[in-house]
């Protein structure tokens, strides 16, 4: 604690949970007691402040900390690897059972071990060891389905690899859907945003990094808050329940941001079958199709037997009469934790350069900063050398070695740029050549496989989304960006174009005058007023989104998207041109205020004349719930703040789902400063006041808090102290 301070707070052992008075002191977390101590301290925001001598005793603490926090999603993550979601909810998670065992991340998990350095083994088993302790200590927390077991390392493991797994899964039932066969599966909806300032163009003289996830706000993927100190391993972010290391976030030296976006490593092999249905031709001869019988228990159900198919390309993950295609994902039967060590230590961006180069990263664009001033950008993943004979796009000829890989590309192939010369990149979802005016990256310069996965957006290449075109715009304008502008920035909520959107209103309504009620025509003149914000307290942006929301539920995706072609033209400031005029036919003009009207009729009878945005979009949990600016989806109101919404409530509410999980911005002086919020809270338990603390005082106002990851700025701001007494030195 700073000297003169009289702050008290209160010390808990962990064993036995004793707890004292504490006594005014004068040295900082780390320092004093602490030395040689394995200590979780929580902040005013119960985030983990992890002070340990080693990184494995540092890595023990994150478990136990992460099972305080997370006690049921922690173990329904590992579940969800292991193939036995089913044992918790029933029989609709028998497909997601069946993908984890058909690609069996518990058995990779269990090879990966062995095959790891004693170093990562040592690191992986701390960590699940601190997990085992935190429930050892508090079976309460256990629940039935779990039974007795303890998770193990390979559990760990497998975690990791379903998680990160899932974006190359996810790209082979897209070639099958390409293929028009139906993948009976539903990708889960991804997405991020980032950006890098170089110092010449940052207020302070320093790189910053803006850090945006976006995910589910409930599940696997709802990121977990933490600062550690423990060896060499020292920083703040986030990483995944169940995952050691800094996730995303930033070390001493070095910051790092990922987006969903990549190229492509994975594809579907087409098999011919023969009658029996157990064997496909390959080359001038017939293969054996292995077989392996998994047994799935299912909650308040008989358990289910399966068959799994497997080629010598990977499981079978359709069959129809004497076709099969199998899925080959690239990175095998890896798993390693080396890359996110290799973040995490880092000195400077070559650190991250050669976490990148080992290719077990999952398929990103990864963005760095460093304290040396650089900014730097790899479209990164473990991408195989493909023949130019085939369309990688869509399912291949499996029973020809001619569509064989030729191995892997080194991550020197891969699009990469090193202070691009106008001081500043971003990337949200885009294609390479949309990051930046003057973009380094082409498609016609290298192959399209590595340019950009087919899955990612309409076209390889050429287009860029509302958030892409408002990053541009955003950036390009400020030649010294601070602190509070960063944070403005990644929490943006002008959905791009919506002025186009209303200049063809208004044009509607002046060749139709009489076309609007007098209702509809006050809606206009709001939206005319109106200052494009979707902020929480706005009216106007409430008539925005129930009229585009209208439009799409009165005409469907296809004619809102014809409608749109005259109107949007993002990729204009991608080239730095004029953007084209707004182009709308008489038809579409009427379709535009009919929908407006039955918009109007809707926000009257619903929200009444004063109702704003925030009376329709809230986030909330356990019941409770706040206004929240910024939108997302399909509706054309998509801000650099992304939201997602679940369906409309009784009440006219729509809460939010998904979307930021971890928004981060990293000033990277020497130390770095950050800072940093959740969408609702550190805690998953409802009677903690960390349960919705953050969505209420952070995320409804749009404020991110700082991180105080540092020991003298964490000294003001303590609310617990637990001493680890069976951590590993």
């Amino acid at each position: 604690m700073r000297a003169g301070s009289t702050r008290f707070y209160p010390w808990i052992l962990a064993l036995g949970l004793t707890t004292f008075a504490c006594q005014p002191s004068e040295t900082l977390p780390g320092e004093g007691s602490d030395e040689n101590e394995t200590v979780v301290y929580r902040d005013t925001w119960g985030v983990a402040h992890v002070y340990a001598p080693t990184v494995s005793a540092g890595l023990y603490a994150m478990g136990w900390a992460m099972a305080e926090d997370r006690p049921e999603q922690l173990l329904v993550n590992f579940a969800l690897a292991l193939g036995e979601y089913s044992k918790v909810v029933g029989e609709g998670a028998v497909p997601s059972d069946l993908r984890s065992k058909m690609f069996d991340h518990y058995g990779a998990g269990q090879r990966g071990f062995e095959q790891m350095s004693e170093t990562f083994r040592g690191h992986t088993q701390s960590f699940a060891d601190g997990m085992n302790a935190f429930y050892a200590g508090h079976p309460e927390d256990v629940p039935d389905w779990w039974g007795e077991r303890e998770i193990d390392a390979a559990m760990v493991l497998a975690f990791g690899r379903l998680f990160l797994y899932n974006w190359s899964i996810d790209e082979a039932y897209g070639d099958l859907q390409r293929g028009g066969i139906a993948p009976g599966y539903r990708p889960p909806s991804r997405g991020s945003n980032q950006f890098a300032v170089a110092p010449e163009r940052s207020a302070a003289g320093a790189a910053l990094l803006a850090v945006d996830p976006h995910l589910a706000w409930e599940g696997p993927s709802r990121f977990w808050e933490f600062r550690i100190h423990a060896g060499e391993l020292v920083g703040s972010g986030v990483t995944l329940p169940g995952s050691p290391y800094i996730g995303l976030g930033h070390n001493r030296k070095v910051a790092w941001a990922m987006t969903t976006g990549g190229p492509d490593t994975a594809d579907v092999f087409a098999l011919e079958l023969d009658e029996e249905g157990s064997r496909y031709r390959y080359d001038d001869g017939w293969r054996d199709l292995d077989q392996r019988q998994v047994t799935l228990e299912i909650a308040d159900g008989e358990s289910q037997e399966h068959t799994l198919y497997f080629s010598h390309h990977g499981p079978v993950i359709a069959r129809d009469g004497n076709r099969a295609w199998s899925a080959r994902i690239a990175y095998d039967d890896l798993v390693t934790m080396e890359p996110w060590y290799l973040l995490s230590t880092a000195e400077d961006y070559t650190g991250a350069v050669a976490a990148l180069a080992t290719l077990t990263v999952f398929p990103q664009n990864v963005m760095v900063a460093d304290t040396s001033g650089n900014i730097y950008y790899q479209r990164t993943g473990r991408v195989p050398v493909r023949s130019e004979d085939f369309d990688w796009s869509r399912p291949v000829d499996g029973s020809t070695s001619a569509s064989e890989w030729q191995g892997v590309h080194p991550a020197t192939d891969h699009l990469q740029v090193l202070n691009p010369p106008h001081g500043w990149m971003q990337n949200n979802n885009i294609p390479p050549d949309a990051m930046m005016p003057n973009s380094p990256f082409s498609l016609d310069e290298t192959r399209d496989y590595l340019y950009s996965g087919p899955g990612y957006g309409p076209e390889r290449c050429c287009w860029t989304s509302q958030r892409g075109a408002r990053a541009i715009e955003l950036l390009q304008s400020d030649d010294s960006v601070t602190v509070e502008e960063a944070e403005a920035y990644i929490n943006d909520v002008e959905p791009y174009g919506a002025g186009r959107w209303i200049e063809a209103l208004r044009s509607a309504q002046a060749a139709s005058p009489e076309a609007l009620t007098a209702e509809a025509t006050e809606a206009l003149e709001l939206l005319s007023s109106w200052d494009r914000q979707l902020r929480a307290d706005s009216a106007g942006a409430l008539q925005y989104e129930l009229w585009r929301q209208q439009l799409l539920d009165d005409l469907g995706r296809e004619k809102v998207g014809a409608i749109a072609a005259g109107i949007d033209d993002y990729y204009a400031i991608v080239e730095g041109r004029e953007e084209t005029p707004v182009a709308v036919s008489e038809e579409a003009q009427a379709q535009l205020l009919e929908s407006l009207a039955r918009a109007t009729k809707r926000r009257l009878e619903t929200y009444g004349p004063e109702g704003t945005y925030g009376d329709r979009f809230r986030v909330g949990r356990g019941g409770q719930s706040w206004p929240v600016g910024g939108g997302g989806g399909r509706t054309g109101t998509t801000t650099l703040r992304n939201l997602g919404f679940g369906p409309e409530r009784e009440d006219g509410t729509r809460w939010g789902r998904g979307g930021q999980t971890s928004t981060q911005v990293v000033l990277l002086t020497d130390p770095p400063q950050s800072w940093q919020y959740l969408p609702l809270g550190q805690s998953d338990r409802p009677t903690s006041p960390h349960y919705a603390d953050q969505a209420e005082r952070l995320f409804s106002t749009r404020q991110l808090k700082p991180t105080w990851w540092l020991p003298e700025e964490l000294a003001e701001h303590i609310e617990s102290r637990t001493v680890l007494e069976g951590a590993p030195q």
